[in-house]
């Protein structure tokens, strides 16, 4: 395998992998795609711009890219892309390896945006060193939707907030359980200090029974 830096002979190759990138996410969402030709220009001025925009070559052929801008001189991992057959294999932990060393050159920190429903990217992020929780984005519809049927309950030490399902996602019964207890907690009048509390207790049992 080989990691290359884009360019103009390799375009096309990145619009390929960037339609596939976003039909993979919209499919997991559920919710339907831009126009193939939105997404090509996108690529294509992301890399007129300068982007740090990087492929995986497996055989000459690309199987994957990472893409990282800057914004307000900080550096961003926009998105990470390998194609399904060619997962497993390393693709993924050497693109952010070279996107590393290129941000390294002029900056000492790497930020990247990941969506609380994607299990297994928050899996490969936290292995690859990215466990700091930097920002919350939020989000209010302004007008009535039909969006809030499709969320899930969830907290962040203690405080309740609600995550839109995806129409494919990777959460088990545990983690269902987890939410619909949550939801029913926070129905029945529970409150932050409470639920902390009984986290709080519960792990101080779990500890001691260890010691035994």
């Amino acid at each position: 395998m080989k990691i290359v830096r884009l360019d103009k002979e390799r375009l096309k190759d990145f619009q390929s992998l960037y339609i596939d990138f976003f039909r993979e996410l919209r499919g997991n969402q559920g919710w339907n795609m831009h126009p193939e030709i939105e997404h090509m220009e996108d690529a294509r001025r992301f890399f007129e711009r300068g982007d740090i925009i990087l492929l995986a070559l497996e055989n000459d052929e690309a199987i994957g890219f990472i893409r990282v801008s800057s914004r307000e001189g900080a550096f961003w991992i926009e998105e990470i892309y390998v194609r399904p057959e060619m997962r497993g294999k390393g693709a993924g932990r050497e693109l952010v390896r070279r996107a590393e060393e290129e941000v390294l050159k002029r900056e000492i920190s790497l930020y990247l945006y990941v969506l609380p429903q994607d299990k297994r990217a928050i899996r490969f992020w936290k292995k690859m060193g990215y466990d700091i929780i930097n920002t919350l984005e939020l989000v209010r519809d302004l007008r009535p939707t039909r969006r809030l049927e499709r969320t899930r309950t969830v907290e962040l030490l203690g405080e309740k907030f609600r995550m839109f399902r995806w129409e494919k996602e990777e959460i088990d019964q545990l983690e269902e359980r987890f939410s619909r207890l949550l939801e029913e907690f926070y129905k029945s009048g529970g409150t932050r200090e409470e639920l902390l509390k009984l986290m709080n207790e519960a792990i101080e049992r779990w500890m001691e029974n260890r010691k035994t």
